[in-house]
């Protein structure tokens, strides 16, 4: 059974399958370097890099090359990992 944490995240922050990919890449990583994840350039990936670290998913390093998984995100993506897409 998914929380309620997760379904609500999933009806709001990570309801778009790119959005997900996305927070599945960083998740499975757990530290994901900015230059590495695709089109980190790209205003769409940044919108939903910014949507992912507002919704407590991910935070970007100090030094602000890296993006890392927050607990909450990993709970999340054990979560995500239960639900067939």
């Amino acid at each position: 059974m998914v929380n309620t944490v997760t379904a609500s995240l999933l009806g709001s922050v990570l309801g778009t399958p790119a959005v997900r990919n996305l927070f599945t890449l960083v998740a499975n990583r757990r530290i994901a370097e900015k230059a590495t994840l695709p089109k980190a350039n790209d205003p769409d990936v940044k919108a939903a890099l910014d949507t992912l670290e507002s919704a407590d998913l991910i935070n970007l390093s100090r030094n602000g090359e890296k993006y890392f998984v927050t607990a909450k995100g990993l709970k999340v993506a054990r979560d995500l990992e239960k639900i067939p897409f």
